[in-house]
Parts: C-alpha cells; structure tokens; sequence
C-alpha cells in the first residue's frame, strides 16, 4: 500500500499541485493550512481531507510529512503543531522539494527554473507538450487556464515542471532537461538573518544552479543572459537559447506589435520556425524560444505544435487581463523583482497607452536589498501608486517603507503617491481616462485592486 502522505500548507501554489498528482497516483493524501482558498476548494474536489488551521492530531494516521521550505523541519519553538508531533511519533517529515525529487524520478523531467519567466516558460511549454505528445504530466507555480489548474496527472514518460530556485534544495533534482531562464540578485539574503525562501549570498545561488544543471541529463539555457555561460562552464550536454549569435537555437526578425509579437527561431540544423505570441514582450519572446527548443531537444517536432502556442495567453497572474472597461485596460502582473518591473511595464508602454502601476514591494528583505532599483524600474510607468509592503510572514527591518520607493520617484520627476489597498482602488476608479492601462504589479495581494476596478473582486484587504 503506498504511504499516507499530509501536505502542511496544502493551499500553497507548489505544495497543492503536488498533493493534487500524488491523489490522482493513487497516494491516500490529506492536508492542512493556515486559511481558506480556492486551491482547497479544488483539492476537496479531488477527494482530498483539507482541514483550516493546524493541529497536532492531523498526523494521526499518516506516513509522510511533507512541508514548504518556509517551515522549519526541526522541533523549534515557533514550528506547527504538526512537525512536533510527527517528531514525537517518529513520522518521516520531508520538504516539498524532496517529493518533487520523487515525481521527476518517476518521469522523463523538463525542469525549469530561473530568477525570472519560468512560470511563462513553463506553461508555454505545457501547451506545446500537450499538443505534440501523449498524456504529460505538469507541475506548474499558477493556473494554466488550458488545464484551470497548476497541475495535471499523466500517464506518459514526460513531467513539465516548474522548478522554485529560492528553495535550496533545487540544487539536488535529476532532470532529463534542466532549462534555466536566467539568474540574478534575488532570493539573497545578504547580510539579513531570514532563511526562508532565501539563499545566503548569491554565490551560493550560482553554486546550487551548476549542481542543478550538472546533474541533468541535458541542459538548456539563455545565451542572452550574462554571466550564465560563465556559472554553467564545464557542465556537459549545454544546448543555448537567444538572439546571441552563438545560441543553439537562435532568435531573429522580432517584431513587437503592442499586444503580441512575431519572430523567427532557427534550429541547430538551420531549419527556422515563425512563430506568432498572443502576450507582448521581448521576454516572452525568450520565454517562447525556450519552450520550443526544449520539445526539440526532448524529440518532438516543435513546428506542429505552435498553433497551440500562438493560442497561449498567459498563466495566472502574468500578464493576466482583467478587462477592458469604458477604453481603460485593466492588466495584473506578478512582477515583483525590479528586472521583472522593468521587463513588464516595457510591454506595456509598447501598446501606446498611458500606464498607471500600481506597485506592491514583495518581502521585507527584497525591499530592503532592492528598493531603489524597484523605485527606478517603477518609474517607467506613467504614474506609480505604492502600496504597503507584503511581508509573506517576514519581520518588519526598521527604516524600510514605501516612501522611500515613493520619495524616490518624485525626487525623479515622476507622479507618484503611496495608498493601501482601498484609497488605490478609490483614487483610480474617480480618474480612469479613456486610453489608460490600469496595471497592478506584485507578488501578494494586488492583484484585489485590479480585480475590483473590472468589477470582478468583491472586497479588497485594507
């Protein structure tokens, strides 16, 4: 009989699709978390026992443990009733990055990971998968809305998953194909003493992506992006993506069109691909060229399957359009990290119309290393509303605010104002003008205000 595994932190994004395959494996599984959501609305329709709130008799009966990285796996003070029991009881406890080591062992994996873009990337090359051959499995960080949910079971030999590399552990899967979209200056801690969801100095993040790739049976990365080629020198079965002249699989005739693009992907064997996106960005463009050439170097014939990746429109919380109300578009973007800012609101300057963002810095740490860089990469935008930081459980750093995001900004000649989540929505709703892109940037709860402002979102936090 195969073991009783309880997710603690059902309702997180990584952790719900995980306990979603294993259910659908056959696997008796249960779970818990600290509040409602609509992830365990879903996996009580999977047959799955979710309770709300933490208690230490959920482990009464279970095999496994399985717990996100953002929880301590050892008996300290402040840890969930769950962990000490299953200390006290001599229940196995493991990591969510322990089980998805266990699913790729059971798949032919296509891991992908980076700094930015591999939620997109992921879900381009789900659709792609899903169009070129037979029953894939994916774990994926969003909603895919081709599958309306962040997870599919299947019974072929190929899983897509999306790999976090905040969690350290990344640094010990075995992929068929590791694919990595970038690295950069993020999940650091520096000189701060939170652990969760960081790596201690950006070294140590370089090493744990060699490993990584080192690790897998092929590798594929973007030549665009320096320095990467330097991190991955030595590590055999290299493939590369881009506009670089020396990529594998390279990028040429780009064409931006304000709500999508068009552009040319020449094989290793000088075959080229046109390839048509429904999202805009230069970004996506490299996300896409990504996506194409893991098919390939999995086997398939990409070519058949781009149709179904001119339909992509994006998974949740990326580039997610919440309507179009009176002329004024309303957009929400996950970008919290100053290149993902910059990144997006490139984009949407590209479609001619006046930008209002409106900004939620993502952790305490993240703003405190990064918050000039947030401010001038927020200044792209037209106008700049600066919402309260989201903490995600982190302690407040003495001295760090939004204003100093919002100082900095009007220091720089831009329109800018900080609110909370209601005067925001207040503040847009009497100013919208026809032509506006309306476009909440952020990895908590911003997305409230644009879901409300298309009269989509019910209440709003305060």
């Amino acid at each position: 009989m195969k073991p009783h595994l309880h997710f603690m932190g059902i309702g997180g994004i990584g952790m719900s699709g995980l306990a979603g395959w294993y259910r659908a494996d056959g696997y008796p599984v249960s779970g818990c978390d600290a509040a409602s959501s609509s992830h365990l609305d879903t996996l009580r329709a999977a047959g799955i026992v979710v309770d709300v709130g933490h208690h230490p008799g959920h482990v009464e009966g279970v095999d496994i443990l399985v717990s996100s990285m953002a929880v301590p796996n050892t008996r300290v003070a402040n840890s969930f009733e769950e962990i000490l029991a299953a200390d006290e009881q001599g229940i196995k406890a493991i990591k969510r990055i322990d089980l998805l080591a266990d699913l790729f062992a059971k798949r032919q994996a296509i891991g992908i990971t980076g700094t930015h873009g591999k939620s997109t990337t992921t879900g381009m090359a789900a659709c792609l998968f899903l169009e070129l051959c037979d029953d894939p499995s994916i774990q994926i960080g969003a909603v895919l809305p081709e599958l309306g949910s962040n997870m599919r079971y299947g019974l072929g030999p190929h899983l897509i998953a999306e790999v976090d590399e905040s969690d350290p552990g990344f640094a010990n899967l075995e992929a068929s194909l590791a694919v990595i979209t970038n690295l950069e200056d993020d999940h650091i801690a520096g000189g701060f003493s939170e652990r969760r969801n960081y790596h201690a100095t950006l070294a140590d993040l370089q090493r744990a992506t060699r490993a990584y790739a080192a690790a897998s049976d092929q590798v594929l990365y973007c030549a665009d992006w320096p320095g990467l080629n330097e991190v991955l020198e030595g590590v055999p079965n290299c493939w590369s993506y881009g506009t670089a002249g020396e990529a594998t699989f390279r990028i040429e005739a780009i064409s931006l069109e304000g709500t999508g693009s068009r552009f040319r992907l020449v094989l290793p064997g000088g075959e080229s691909l046109a390839v048509r996106l429904a999202i805009p960005g230069e970004h996506n463009i490299r996300n896409a060229a990504a996506a194409i050439a893991a098919t390939y170097l999995t086997g398939l014939e990409p070519g058949g399957g781009l149709e179904a990746l001119a339909r992509f429109t994006g998974v949740g919380r990326r580039w997610e359009h919440w309507g179009t109300v009176n002329d004024v578009l309303i957009i929400d973007d996950y970008a919290h990290h100053p290149t993902e800012v910059a990144a997006t609101l490139t984009a949407a300057k590209g479609t001619g119309r006046r930008v209002r963002a409106v900004l939620q810095p993502h952790r305490w740490v993240r703003t405190a290393r990064h918050w000039p860089a947030l401010a001038d990469a927020a200044a792209m935008a037209d106008e700049i509303l600066v919402l309260d930081i989201y903490g995600a459980g982190e302690d407040a750093i003495p001295g760090i605010s939004p204003s100093l995001i919002v100082d900095r900004l009007l220091a720089s000649g831009k329109t800018a104002s900080r609110h909370d989540h209601r005067s925001a929505e207040a503040y847009l709703a009497q100013s919208l003008a026809a032509g506006d892109l309306i476009i909440t940037l952020g990895a908590g709860d911003v997305w409230r205000v644009a879901a409300s402002l298309a009269g989509k979102g019910g209440d709003v936090a305060g």
